[in-house]
């Protein structure tokens, strides 16, 4: 699939390339996750249920019908249980290895592209590096103040500027631009325009973690309260369950947005360091 995406970038078929990507994106996350279910479930009257719950493999037990009688009082159906075993040994078909040595490889060449291409050959001074993702980041820019903020590097100059300008170099390509960006946590931003001194503000994009976006209904003066104020921002969300040939609907109440960050250590002054064992913000050193 990989090689269909390079042969449609080398054709300049956007089209061909977005699809190719967007097969590879899904299919990459199907296979990065281990989905098979290793419990044996099984159905049994009581001796059966009995006899499985003295072995090493077994789980839990649960009681789905009483005996039934018939009008002479003889039982002309046992007791029903639903056993549950999990198999101490087990054969799992997924490439979970692969799938993390990307991830972890990618990680590395993007910190890589930070700190030994953008840092070194872009006039920091005048960008900001707001949010990361594994495959993107947001930057803000200083650059003309006369032209609008759709002006990506053109307001900066140097023969690194000119290559990246001319010959697209790396592939940095830019998606949303906006005026301004709210960033609470990785993945969980919003993206707007207008200043909300003067009620005047125009969200582009917004995205949070374990939401529905359409179903939360939040606006851009929501991330700037929680941002502000420290404060969580909650949100109720209504999923339907089938249980035990019952479907129901269930109401549950999520923190869409807050001030929390456990995905890094958080130092004092704002700066985010990675997780080590042992490491925690008090073996950091600040200036």
């Amino acid at each position: 699939m990989m090689s269909k995406i390079q042969d449609a970038i080398s054709q300049h078929n956007d089209t061909k390339s977005l699809y190719y990507k967007q097969i590879l994106n899904s299919a990459f996350g199907g296979e990065g996750q281990n989905i098979a279910k290793f419990d044996k479930i099984s159905f049994n009257n009581a001796r059966q249920a009995q006899l499985k719950q003295l072995k090493q493999d077994h789980k839990a037990t649960r009681k789905l019908s009483d005996d039934i009688l018939n009008s002479d009082g003889e039982v002309i159906e046992e007791t029903q249980y639903m056993v549950s075993e999990s198999p101490r040994q087990f054969k799992c078909n997924k490439p979970l290895q692969e799938a993390e040595l990307i991830l972890d490889n990618n990680k590395f060449w993007y910190l890589n592209y930070i700190f030994n291409f953008l840092y070194k050959c872009i006039d920091m001074d005048r960008v900001h590096l707001c949010n990361m993702d594994t495959d993107s980041m947001y930057l803000a820019i200083a650059g003309s103040q006369i032209e609008g903020y759709k002006q990506r590097l053109n307001g900066f100059h140097g023969t690194i500027v000119l290559l990246l300008k001319r010959q697209n170099f790396a592939r940095i390509t830019s998606e949303p631009q906006g005026e301004n960006i709210v960033c609470l946590a990785p993945k969980c931003y919003s993206l707007y325009n207008g200043n909300e001194q003067n009620n005047g503000i125009e969200s582009l994009m917004s995205r949070m973690k374990d939401v529905s976006e359409k179903k939360a209904n939040l606006t851009t003066n929501d991330y700037i309260k929680c941002l502000n104020d420290g404060c969580n921002v909650k949100v109720t969300t209504n999923n339907s369950q089938m249980k035990l040939g019952v479907k129901s609907m269930i109401g549950m109440e999520k923190s869409a947005l807050t001030v929390i960050h456990n995905k890094m250590v958080v130092l004092f002054n704002g700066c985010c360091a990675p997780f080590m064992y042992g490491i925690n913000a008090d073996h950091y050193l600040v200036e």
